[in-house]
């Protein structure tokens, strides 16, 4: 099970996403659901109240996300931090928060 603790350790496609800080001042406030993730990117599916579903091509590098576990608690993570491939997220030893 998905926690705040091992957030890190498993599959990010799927989960709520809100992007809280970045760069590109466009991003922040974009939230949606993770639909696919490359080594530096997330694609997030939006709602838009006028295009319908979108989705947008995110760079983790500059921004800081919020992911929604499915216990409902709110996970912030600098996405310089996930700069890896998803299959090699698990090799790699993480700080403990």
């Amino acid at each position: 099970m998905i926690s705040s603790k091992n957030i890190f350790y498993h599959e990010l496609i799927g989960l709520e996403v809100q992007i809280v800080d970045s760069t590109d001042s466009y991003l922040i406030g974009l939230r949606g659901i993770i639909v696919d993730e490359t080594k530096k990117t997330f694609l997030i599916q939006t709602n838009s109240s006028f295009n319908g579903k979108r989705e947008k091509l995110i760079q983790k590098d500059i921004s800081v996300f919020q992911f929604k576990v499915p216990d409902g608690t709110i996970v912030e993570i600098d996405g310089k931090i996930l700069l890896n491939r998803p299959e090699d997220r698990i090799k790699k030893r993480y700080k403990k928060i």
